[in-house]
């Protein structure tokens, strides 16, 4: 008779924090004969983890296409760092500032608590933000930027944080719109298609795709998506 496999272990709580947004968990789990799995968990919800990073990493590339020249990107949402590491290995990024809400989630991937992106922080082409990029980016001066990458939230449909929404809006878009230099680039990263994301990027840049991608978590088969828009 067949050995069954081993179970998964129950997630240990590697830190967390208590914010006046809710409560940050970095979370890590031991899979059999697999490495640790870390997870994001944001006021109770859960945001990512390291099972599953390929639209992570394709928003990355999204924003700095192959025909297109990126010297400054702007990542909002730092997550687990895997955006910023594929950022990282593009050689014609001089400058990628990581504007991100919540302190410890710096200071917990500057520490190296999550070993698949220990290191990102350090790399001199990076400057770190604790901020809230709702404010961030209306500071931020006219047509200085080549592209902006959001993973701020779960998507406009899922928000972990309410005020988030001002995120998918119209008012907001025109910021990046402003902040972008001809050509630039915005990704947005969503849980789920939005229809209404899409209608505020169409009527503000000049043109707008939908990427659509489907992951294996936990044996299920889930619907991602990627809104990439351009300024003429």
């Amino acid at each position: 008779m067949p050995t069954p496999p081993a179970p998964e272990s129950l997630p240990e709580t590697v830190a967390r924090e208590a914010t006046p947004r809710g409560e940050v968990a970095l979370r890590r789990r031991l899979v059999p004969g697999g490495p640790a799995v870390y997870e994001l968990v944001v006021n109770g919800a859960f945001v990512m983890d390291t099972v599953e990073t390929a639209t992570e990493r394709l928003l990355a590339r999204a924003g700095t296409p192959a025909a297109s020249s990126p010297s400054r990107v702007v990542v909002g949402g730092l997550g687990l760092g895997f955006t910023l590491r594929e950022l990282l290995s593009d050689t014609r990024i001089e400058h990628i500032d990581v504007v991100e809400l919540e302190s410890c989630i710096v200071s917990w991937i500057g520490a190296g608590l999550v070993p698949a992106t220990r290191g990102v922080l350090a790399d001199a082409r990076v400057s770190t933000h604790v901020a809230d990029v709702r404010h961030w980016i209306p500071a931020q001066p006219d047509a200085s930027v080549d592209s902006v990458l959001l993973d701020v939230d779960n998507g406009p449909d899922f928000l972990v944080h309410m005020a988030n929404v001002e995120v998918y809006e119209l008012a907001f878009a025109r910021e990046l719109l402003r902040v972008l230099r001809p050509g630039g680039i915005l990704v947005v990263w969503s849980a789920a298609r939005s229809r209404a994301l899409r209608r505020v990027l169409d009527r503000t840049f000049a043109s707008c795709q939908e990427l659509h991608e489907l992951v294996h978590r936990d044996g299920k088969l889930l619907d991602y998506y990627l809104y990439v828009a351009t300024k003429a």
